[in-house]
């Protein structure tokens, strides 16, 4: 050993080492053949145990984001878009002022949280009497806004319940969303229809029909109907087309041929005008 340098001392010492380690494998292993099974269950045990507690766990970097898949079925979107707008959507009743008979005007959107509602527009006469039945049954009196302006749509302002001074009672509008965009080709909607009580009609856009508009000597092409391939039975003037989110993307009108239906693009441009200011109109209540 005296004859040895550092580095050779090291280098034995390592030789040793790996030796006296192999031997002590092979010695164990023939141990534990010899030993009765339940020595060697326990020890199989004992190292299963200490593999799992020095093993680290996995450790996402900075970048890296956990990922979950949810699965939405379209079915769900559907039930979720009905409602979304079900306390939105009235009912409207028109009673002759001589008679004294109710008849329903047609389907109407709630548009604003101070009660204006949004309907097709049809014959107003100005001595009848307008009222929306909400989807709790409340009652409330109608007073129509716009009558003299040329348009497709009418809004309505309700002024208080049935049997009430006008804005005597304070009720909790749920306006509609209006989407901010048209339909795509094959886009699947929702319809609700319904005399008396709600009525859901599910499909698809098939065409898009556009018109030309000349301003000046400038021709541009606008979205002037959506037609579908609803089923007819319970759709009327007003019904709302729905989209899988919610959003209303059109309104169904009394003049339209009946899977067709006018853009929301056009619904919010007769609202905007029917919103300006105007000649001041009778409000009739009962």
């Amino acid at each position: 050993m005296e004859d040895l340098n550092k580095n050779q001392i090291v280098l034995l010492t390592v030789l040793i080492s790996f030796v006296t380690s192999i031997a002590t494998g092979i010695m164990t292993v023939s141990l534990l053949q010899e030993a009765p099974v339940e020595i060697t269950r326990n020890i199989n045990r004992i190292v299963e145990k200490t593999i799992e507690t020095v093993t680290p766990a996995t450790i996402l970097a900075p970048s890296q984001k956990e990922v979950t898949t949810v699965i939405v079925k379209e079915e769900d979107l559907v039930v979720d878009s009905i409602n979304k707008n079900i306390k939105s959507i009235v009912r409207i009743e028109e009673t002759d002022a001589v008679s004294g008979e109710s008849s329903l005007y047609g389907m109407g959107l709630v548009v604003s949280k101070e009660g204006l509602i949004v309907a097709d527009r049809k014959t107003i006469i100005a001595n009848n009497f307008y009222k929306a039945v909400m989807s709790d049954e409340t009652k409330l009196n109608l007073s129509p806004l716009g009558v003299d302006k040329q348009t497709n749509f009418i809004l309505f302002k309700a002024n208080g319940t049935i049997g009430e001074k006008p804005n005597e009672k304070n009720y909790a509008f749920v306006p509609v969303t209006l989407s901010d965009s048209d339909p795509k080709l094959g886009q699947t909607l929702i319809s609700i229809g319904g005399d008396v009580t709600n009525a859901v009609t599910i499909g698809r856009t098939i065409s898009l029909i556009q018109k030309d508009l000349t301003v000046g000597t400038t021709t541009t092409k606008y979205l002037a109907n959506i037609e579908t391939d609803l089923a007819t039975k319970d759709l009327m003037s007003g019904s709302p087309l729905l989209n899988l989110s919610g959003d209303v993307v059109g309104m169904k009108i009394s003049g339209d041929t009946s899977r067709s239906f006018i853009p929301v693009s056009l619904l919010k441009k007769d609202i905007s005008t029917l919103s300006e200011p105007t000649k001041t109109e009778t409000v009739k209540t009962q």
